[in-house]
């Protein structure tokens, strides 16, 4: 039988006026609903804004997202949003459970929140952020004291916006769409507070969040834009509380009331003009193929003024990871995984400590780590500030890391591989190049692995299993005078295998460690012609004797000089063994003969 076509006429308001004509039939049930702009599977946030790229889209794109929730479609972005935050702690945007948004096209979110996060995801799952593209279009203030807050439109004379935002609005959500109860009976309290550092992020993620997949972002501030316009932090993570629970003054903070974000995923994400990248606590998480163009420090338009007023602004990473090793185990940082993360270190600005009369407050280095059970591998970094701060962690493993600094850059203060924070244990290093590029060095490369001191009566716990295996490290002058710039590695059951390489002196430095045993072994000038002697240096520290072997052989002291006239062509290895009655360490140190 001939099907009779049927023409109909669609009034869709506002749009425009949609004519359909096709054959008469009945509609199968999984055929899906068109809506003016997308499917029902997947709609396009140009039903709620303007799509011109200069109107005010909050409210649009809140309703959006609000729409997308609990799976119900995926919210594509296909055309230029404004999202004004500035500081009304009204207007930040909540990423609630089961949430997709994606990015297609034309598609931006160009955001201005200032003190307080864009995008808040709280006790909140199975969030979906795919190929993201937000410009930062703000800047700092310098001072953090600004006399209030906006709400509303309104501006409120009272607390930090940061504050206000914790306190009220935060706060305010979670009890509203978390069931969680403030019982004030005992005393303030309130949502977890993070600090005005993490609140200026773009994305606040905070407490039992999971499952969340972030893949292919872009964010950055415009290519004209100063240091002083830099986004001031990417993304937030941090404790808070769970659903469903009264919590009072008295709630201790344990994984039994807390937790931290988990389950996490970030992927395929290039930041250019960031301050911070991601800062707090988490747990489970997967940071893989991460890009990193322009960074620098909170300044003025000049440059100046760098970390704020007082330095409020914490230093600034690429990565800083930070937990209590004497809380709560639940909430401590762990399973956490970075893989091929590549620092360009394009560095806008000056360092923020500049010695003399001078704070000192830290550096803007691209790692900072403290965790368990974790792991760093494929690690490049720029950075004139530095690669690496390694705090109190507990199975820690760090490989394949390149890495240049500047130590003038840093005014002579900083390493550019720190341990400010034990105690360390079951930490591995392996595989690492760091250099130097100041024309000078006065700060040795890699800060000593110190222990912590006791405290009152109660000794704190030691370093263990401390592992550096094949550690290179290369600068063009030593001028420090503390002599050779080796790090001081303190704990049990250590081992360390480092060369040190100083190019203007010609001189080569190899420390090893096993146990208790530990020596240094230096070769000045490493690299000479035929007939020309280099001097061999060496010290050993719990040793009762030392073995010459390779390139010359017998019994040694533990320690002394020896000068070596070098008759053959090509490379030479010296060997140094020295042993206490239980255990030996054993070092190879290289000499370059030419013609």
């Amino acid at each position: 039988m001939k099907k009779t076509a049927v023409c109909s006429l669609q009034l869709v308001i506002p749009l425009f006026v949609l004519v359909s004509c096709g054959p008469m039939s009945v509609r199968s049930d999984d055929e899906h609903e068109q809506s003016p702009r997308g499917t029902a599977s997947r709609k396009s946030i140009g039903n709620w804004v303007g799509c011109n790229g200069t109107s005010d889209d909050t409210g649009g794109a809140a309703k959006a997202f609000a729409a997308a929730r609990h799976g119900a479609f995926t919210l594509v972005v296909d055309c230029p949003v404004n999202i004004k935050i500035g500081m009304d702690i009204a207007r930040p945007i909540f990423i609630d459970d089961g949430t997709a948004v994606e990015f297609a096209g034309s598609g931006k979110f160009k955001v201005d929140n200032t003190f307080i996060p864009a995008f808040v995801i709280a006790d909140s799952s199975n969030i979906t952020l795919t190929n993201w593209n937000v410009e930062y279009d703000a800047g700092l203030p310098l001072d953090q004291n600004v006399g209030g807050f906006t709400n509303n439109g309104e501006f409120v004379r009272g607390p930090k916006p940061a504050n206000a935002f914790n306190d009220a609005r935060l706060s305010g959500w979670l009890a509203a769409n978390r069931g969680i109860v403030f019982d004030k009976s005992q005393g303030g309290v309130n949502s977890t507070w993070t600090g005005t550092t993490n609140a200026c992020a773009v994305f606040f993620i905070t407490g039992d969040s999971s499952n969340i997949r972030v893949t292919g972002m872009r964010i950055g501030a415009p290519a004209a834009a100063g240091g002083d316009r830099f986004i001031p932090v990417v993304f937030s993570l941090g404790a808070n509380i769970k659903r469903n629970q009264t919590v009072s003054a008295k709630t201790p903070m344990t994984g039994q009331f807390y937790a931290v974000p988990h389950d996490l995923k970030f992927s395929d994400i290039s930041l250019d003009g960031t301050y911070m990248g991601w800062v707090g606590g988490l747990q489970n998480a997967v940071f893989e193929n991460i890009q990193s163009q322009r960074y620098g420090d909170l300044q003025d338009a000049d440059g100046g003024t760098v970390g704020g007023l007082k330095k409020w602004f914490a230093p600034p990473h690429l990565f800083y990871f930070i937990y209590s090793p004497t809380g709560d185990p639940g909430l401590f940082n762990t399973n956490i995984e970075i893989r091929h993360v590549i620092d360009n270190g394009v560095r806008v600005g000056k360092a923020r400590d500049a010695g003399g009369a001078d704070t000192l407050s830290g550096y803007a280095l691209s790692l900072k780590i403290g965790c368990v059970n974790c792991r760093v591998d494929d690690y490049k970094s720029a950075r004139p500030d530095g690669v690496l701060d390694v705090l109190s962690s507990d199975g820690l493993t760090i490989t394949n890391v390149t890495a240049t600094y500047d130590s003038s850059f840093l005014n002579n203060l900083f390493p550019g591989w720190r341990f400010p924070a034990a105690p360390y244990k079951n930490v591995r290093f392996e595989n690492i190049k760091l250099i130097d590029t100041a024309a000078s060095s006065i700060v040795p490369p890699i800060g000593n692995v110190n222990q912590l001191p006791p405290k009152g009566n109660v000794n704190q716990p030691n370093n263990e299993g401390i592992i550096f295996k094949n550690v290179r490290v290369e600068m063009n002058h030593w001028a420090g005078t503390a002599g050779p710039p080796l790090p001081a590695i303190a704990g049990r059951a250590t081992e360390a295998s480092m060369e040190y390489s100083i190019a203007g002196d010609a001189s080569r430095i190899v420390k090893s460690r096993k146990g208790s045993v530990e020596m240094t072994f230096q070769a000045a000038p490493s690299t000479v012609g035929v007939g020309t002697p280099t001097v061999l240096t060496w010290t050993a520290k719990e040793a009762r004797q030392c073995i010459a072997g390779g390139s010359w052989s017998g019994a040694l002291g533990t320690s002394g000089t020896r000068t070596v006239n070098m008759t053959a062509a090509g490379d030479h290895e010296f060997t140094l063994t020295c042993k206490n009655d239980t255990e030996a360490a054993e070092t190879k140190l290289r000499v370059v003969v030419s013609p």
